[in-house]
């Protein structure tokens, strides 16, 4: 018996000592649990377990009698440990069924399968690649976002441009499903080379995210994921420096293929950011995002030279220079007490007025609950906030925006909670605008007039369920969502429940 006991504590040993060299995934769930165990990380998302022993500090205690009971809740589907490395291989899983409660007919589904690999070769070299085969149908208002910001065919008659499909946050474009659902598949990856122990170089299209609030109002995971180069070097323990080079596309067809499809009209896109650390618990961020015009459908336009400049600026020099870049420049900053954080950001495009952005935040730790906390946040943003005078480089990717999900011309106060006992979990979210843009196609890559209404929106979602494996996020739950946006003259309304078995591993941001 002893022997079997030593047996098991040795393959525990092994099994989080060899997750030291893992990426977290960028869920929300993933985040919200890095911030609750006090690490003091430059919250740019994803990071490493080795900065945040993500899988040490979430292990599961409970003695467990039988190998289905340990694997469940203590392992992934298949994981192979060996001296040179080790893979584990994890399945993904989001479906749910519900329905509207004011109308029986009205069936809301999510049906994602899918499946994730990972490995670490040695301590250096870590992979990560993952598909995800969907089919959903959404609440009304959901459909209605994500078709508004559907691709475009040029139409040759009149120069214009037809709308066809939908573009799903942080997932892909899709095709028709049924008669009014979506379907759609995509996937993810990225390599992590650690050079020296303080660089490490990324190389995929894993989506990055940028703040320590619910929403980023500098970067977020909203859009579909763009291949990128992520480089990260430390200096000491005071200065983290970061910048990632990506390829992002409006979604044009260009008017002439060379092949089955025309593609679609290519823009580059970076990242750049300076954290300087005072003290251990605080963090202050230099920040600059940049959208670099690669031409239109007559012309194509080569990468700039300020393109490459790894520090914040270079988008910012280059518009200045001939206008063939977007740069939004600002600070993100934390700070960490005992068992709170407060957090903000701020930032603006220097060139155009009313481009104010705005975040200021707090997450409180509850200490006797382990994985509980409560997070309040305000979000503002200016009506022009993201906005270029060239559409074709607007603050977005693939017609989503690359910040809050809402774009610009907003205003809201969001409120988040979780609270656990023994793998039991009830958490919820009420999302309030003061103000919220009605005008879906305000970042849209094509000239338009801008409709600066705005409406009046409360979301609120309450969920219950149980969670059995921490490590990424397996859990049964049951939610109900009330959402309830007005105007002085219309009111759109709506509730539904959902009754869903999932894994927490990417976000679509739904919550608006």
């Amino acid at each position: 018996m002893m022997k079997k006991v030593g047996l098991l504590c040795c393959l525990i040993i092994a099994h989080f000592s060899m997750a030291q060299n893992r990426v977290l995934p960028i869920a929300s769930y993933f985040k919200d649990q890095v911030f609750r165990m006090g690490t003091d990380v430059s919250p740019v998302f994803p990071v490493e377990n080795q900065v945040s022993n993500y899988y040490k500090y979430t292990k599961d205690s409970t003695k467990r009698y039988s190998n289905f009971g340990y694997a469940l809740y203590n392992k992934e589907l298949i994981e192979l440990h060996k001296k040179e490395g080790s893979l584990w291989i994890t399945p993904l899983l989001d479906i749910s069924l519900g329905k509207g409660l004011a109308d029986t007919l009205a069936r809301r589904s999510q049906n994602t399968r899918g499946a994730r690999i990972e490995g670490a070769l040695g301590k250096k070299v870590f992979f990560s690649t993952a598909i995800f085969e969907n089919q959903a149908v959404f609440a009304p208002y959901i459909g209605q976002y994500v078709s508004q910001r559907g691709e475009f065919y040029p139409n040759a008659a009149d120069s214009s441009y037809v709308l066809q499909n939908a573009v799903i946050p942080g997932a892909a474009r899709t095709k028709p499903f049924k008669t009014e659902g979506y379907d759609y598949a995509y996937a993810v990856g990225m390599v992590r080379w650690t050079v020296l122990p303080k660089l490490n170089v990324y190389w995929g299209n894993q989506s990055v995210f940028v703040g320590s609030g619910h929403r980023s109002m500098l970067w977020s995971d909203n859009s579909v994921p763009a291949m990128n180069l992520r480089v990260q070097y430390q200096l000491g323990e005071k200065w983290d420096f970061q910048f990632s080079k990506m390829r992002g596309f409006n979604l044009l067809r260009l008017p002439v293929a060379t092949n089955g499809e025309a593609y679609y009209e290519p823009k580059s896109l970076s990242i750049a950011v300076i954290y300087f650390k005072p003290t251990k618990h605080t963090s202050i961020g230099l920040f600059e995002g940049g959208i670099w015009s690669r031409g239109d459908s007559l012309q194509k336009t080569p990468i700039q030279a300020a393109y490459f400049i790894p520090i914040p600026g270079g988008a910012l020099l280059q518009e200045a220079i001939n206008q063939k870049a977007y740069s939004l420049v600002g600070i993100d900053a934390n700070h960490r007490f005992k068992n709170w954080m407060i957090y903000g950001q701020f930032g603006l495009n220097v060139n155009q007025a009313q481009s104010f952005v705005g975040q200021l935040g707090t997450r409180i730790f509850l200490k006797k609950a382990s994985y509980s906390f409560v997070q309040v946040e305000f979000n503002h943003a200016d009506k022009m906030a993201y906005t270029a005078q060239n559409p074709r480089i607007h603050y977005a990717n693939y017609q989503l925006p690359l910040a809050h999900p809402m774009g610009g011309n907003l205003d809201e106060l969001l409120l988040r909670f979780n609270f656990e006992w023994k793998h039991w979990f009830v958490s919820g979210q009420t999302s309030y605008y003061f103000n919220q843009s009605i005008n879906y196609k305000q970042l849209l890559p094509i000239y338009q007039v801008q409709n600066s209404a705005t409406q009046q929106s409360f979301y609120q979602s309450l969920e219950l369920g149980y969670r059995f494996n921490r490590s990424y996020g397996f859990d049964v739950f049951a939610s109900f969502v009330y959402r309830n946006a007005w105007t002085s003259s219309s009111r759109s309304e709506g509730s539904w429940i959902n009754f869903g078995l999932r894994t927490a591993i990417n976000n679509h941001y739904y919550d608006f």
